[in-house]
């Protein structure tokens, strides 16, 4: 007998196995709900490799599963000092909600997104990873600005709105409301604003409400659009109303419309005044309307539909098939979708073209949503809306911005033909003087050969000396205006001898650095190939520049030190241009290369300098790089491919 009742009525013999059966179906529904998040969802292990991710990752990350279970998770963001700053912030915090973070896609592009994350521990404590939700809102970060440019017209389309109308967060608390809600409710904004919606709704209706609200942040389309709810008015009155809600574009906030049904709901002329009020609602639409059977035929449609379709009333549309006024393309592509459509339960935005009865052709974009009975089909509502004038404004911005393009483009231009000139104009002085010295060594040279002459001297060897060195200057002469005509001109792409831009630029630059340098020290490492091909007296310039801002670095004396060498293949030259002058501080580093910016008065530059440079080497397809040290110097190393002969 004991022996039946352990075995029969004791409770306690089938709790593992309805354990175990409870834990089997919560794991397929966790899975379920993993698989199926719209949000992408991912775990790592500690050292940040991926080791699971749902559907919604791979599309967020444009990776197969198979390639995310390969990779770190630091491989998707922008930066390391991103993933260094959010790994910090999160084991300070132990997780984070609603972190954002660029993404970078597989194919490049960056994504800004949302994370809510947690570490993971071991039941001994020791750190195992990191599980997450994130969600993809750089559409949303677009939005915002056309948001922040729309919010006057919205506050005054909300405020003057004939329907009650209240902004509810994700939080339910009340963030804004309009008079008309004031009105009817006998509620002041002081009294609500700031509470939850849930206060003013019954306890009967509170578990419905507050089930639509979190599931329409999950899923907008799983919950109704417009219900019924009573409401508790200020004087204790329970009013019935109807709860019209939808999410706004870009946020977790609730737009609601209430409608109040009381009287309606009690008399039948009530009811059908109701029904007028919502046709006229309809028909005042900017968008055309239509209720159509499943076969697309037009059951109801507001004026705008009928007018845009050629018909004076909407009795000569009820019947007609809508596809009747669509191109075939466009009818076939409607056909091909409508068993999604009943599956889903709506489809939105579908572009096509129409023309209208007076021959224009417009561009139209149409939604369409699923009326159910029953849970099956009934009917269609779809909304049509004229999008021909967005195009236009969308082709205007476009050849705008091109234009706009060519314009920074022509201007940049012109900036860098300034800086060519402003640094000739700062290597004015060092040019006359080079020309300067040898001029008067010819004078000096060519005023004793007429004395000599004069006196009637003729010494043939001192004659032919004194002819020597006439020559010689001149020859100087020569030398410096030949290369001062080469770095004027506008140069031509050929292959030249890297050593002779070297030499015109320590030459024309020669009375900057006299100033500071005993001498340059020239270091030719690399003997052949020294051949590149580019513009010859852009290369040029380039040394001047870097030289003469070496000079200028130099606070009395130093050194300023050019070393040419190859690397090991003889693929590439490389020329270091080195000073032992003040460096450059950390606010300046950070400007090179990108942007225009100078610590000159606007006598010695125009800011462009090393903007220009960094802009020529990459139109010869050179790299450039530099180190800088403050009190110490600045090393410039350019790398150029050689032209093989």
């Amino acid at each position: 007998m004991n022996e039946n009742h352990n075995s029969s009525n004791n409770p306690l013999d089938n709790e593992p196995v309805e354990k175990e059966k409870f834990e089997s179906e919560s794991v397929d529904i966790y899975r379920s709900m993993f698989e199926n998040s719209i949000d992408a969802m991912f775990i790592t292990d500690s050292e940040g490799k991926i080791i699971d991710g749902n559907q919604a990752l791979q599309e967020l990350s444009g990776y197969q599963r198979e390639e995310l279970l390969h990779i770190n998770i630091v491989d998707l963001y922008e930066s390391e000092e991103t993933r260094k700053q959010f790994l910090e912030d999160i084991r300070n915090a132990g997780s984070v909600s609603n972190y954002e973070i660029n993404y970078k896609r597989k194919d490049g592009s960056i994504r800004t997104n949302l994370v809510t994350a947690t570490q993971r521990f071991s039941k001994s404590g020791a750190f195992q990873g990191l599980q997450g939700i994130v969600r993809d809102i750089t559409q949303q970060k677009i939005m915002e600005n056309t948001l922040k440019e729309s919010q006057f017209q919205y506050q005054i389309l909300f405020e003057n709105s004939g329907s009650s109308m209240i902004i509810i967060e994700a939080d339910t608390t009340v963030s804004l409301m309009n008079s008309q809600f004031e009105k009817v409710s006998g509620f002041s904004r002081e009294e609500i604003i700031g509470n939850s919606f849930l206060e003013y709704i019954p306890e009967s209706n509170r578990e419905r409400i507050v089930h639509y609200h979190r599931q329409r942040r999950i899923d907008p389309f799983s919950v109704p659009k417009v219900v019924d709810l009573k409401l508790l008015m200020k004087s204790g009155e329970e009013r019935d109303f109807v709860y019209t809600v939808s999410l706004i574009p870009g946020t977790d906030k609730s737009l609601v419309s209430l409608m109040d049904i009381t009287v309606l709901k009690e008399t039948e002329t009530a009811l059908h005044k109701s029904i007028k009020n919502y046709k006229t609602l309809v028909g005042i639409s900017p968008d055309t309307i239509v209720k159509t059977d499943l076969d697309f035929n037009v059951l109801m449609a507001n004026e705008l539909t009928f007018v845009f379709l050629g018909f004076e009333h909407e009795d000569e549309l009820i019947g007609k098939n809508l596809l009747d006024f669509v191109s075939d393309k466009f009818r076939q592509k409607a056909l091909s979708l409508v068993e999604e459509l009943n599956k889903e339960g709506r489809l939105l935005n579908l572009d096509f073209e129409m023309k209208s009865p007076d021959g224009d052709l417009v561009n139209l974009s149409a939604s369409v949503s699923v009326i159910y009975e029953n849970e099956q089909p009934q009917a269609y509502i779809i909304h049509v809306r004229n999008v021909t004038r967005y195009i236009e404004l969308e082709i205007q911005l476009t050849e705008y911005t091109h234009k706009l393009e060519e314009m920074v483009e022509e201007k940049a231009t012109q900036l860098m033909e300034q800086e060519r000139v402003v640094m000739l104009g700062r290597l004015a002085g060092s040019i006359g003087h080079d020309i300067n010295n040898p001029l008067q060594y010819v004078l000096g040279n060519a005023e004793l050969l007429g004395v000599l002459l004069h006196e009637g001297k003729t010494d043939r060897e001192k004659l032919i000396s004194l002819n020597e060195r006439l020559i010689e200057g001149c020859y100087r002469i020569g030398d410096v205006s030949k290369r001062l005509r080469r770095v004027s001109r506008k140069g031509e792409l050929t292959v030249f001898n890297i050593y002779d831009a070297l030499e015109t630029a320590t030459t024309m630059t020669r009375g900057k650095w006299k100033l500071k340098c005993e001498y340059l020290d020239l270091n030719y490492v690399a003997r052949n190939p020294t051949k590149i091909k580019g513009v010859e007296n852009d290369i040029s310039h380039i040394f001047m520049n870097l030289i003469v801002n070496s000079t200028q670095a130099i606070d009395i004396e130093g050194k300023i030190r050019i070393n040419v060498t190859s690397d090991q293949d003889e693929k590439n030259i490389i020329v270091e241009i080195e000073d032992d002058g003040i460096g450059m501080p950390t606010d300046i580093v950070e400007k090179i290369g990108k942007e225009s910016f100078t610590t000159k008065s606007i006598e010695e530059g125009t800011g462009l300098g090393l903007l220009w440079v960094y802009e020529i080497m990459g139109q010869h397809f050179s790299n450039i790089s530099f180190i800088t040290e403050e009190g110490k110097g600045t090393s410039f190393k350019l790398i150029f491919p050689i032209e093989k002969e």
